[in-house]
Parts: structure tokens; C-alpha cells; sequence
């Protein structure tokens, strides 16, 4: 198959930019994930008993609805 210089070029910027966009938005998320608060709360995660994230998993799906 060949396409033109021009579609090629385009079709290579338009990957760039996703790629891109999911590059910012690891990284956003990779900084919240190193807050002290987010820290805290995997110390906690990992700590937790079995009843405990039972119940802490049922809380967070009678929020979401």
C-alpha cells in the first residue's frame, strides 16, 4: 500500500498526539498517586483486614449508585 507523504505525515502527528495526551495524563496521575494523603491510604489498603476492605469495597459502590 502507498500513500502520500502528506497523509503519512498526518497520520504520524495524529498518533504523536494521543500519544502525547496519554503521556500528560500518566503522569498527573502518577503525581496524585505519590501525595502523602494517596500514601497513607495504600499503607492503610494493604493493612486492612478482609473484613474491613468488605466493607470499605461495599461503601464505594453504594456511593458511586
Amino acid at each position: 500500500v502507498l500513500i502520500s507523504v502528506e497523509n503519512f505525515n498526518a497520520l504520524s502527528a495524529a498518533a504523536e498526539t494521543k500519544l502525547d495526551a496519554l503521556n500528560h495524563q500518566f503522569d498527573a496521575l502518577l503525581a496524585q498517586m505519590q501525595t502523602p494523603k494517596a500514601r497513607r491510604g495504600m499503607k492503610t489498603a494493604f493493612a486492612a483486614s478482609a473484613k474491613q476492605l468488605g466493607k470499605a469495597a461495599v461503601a464505594a459502590a453504594r456511593s458511586r449508585g
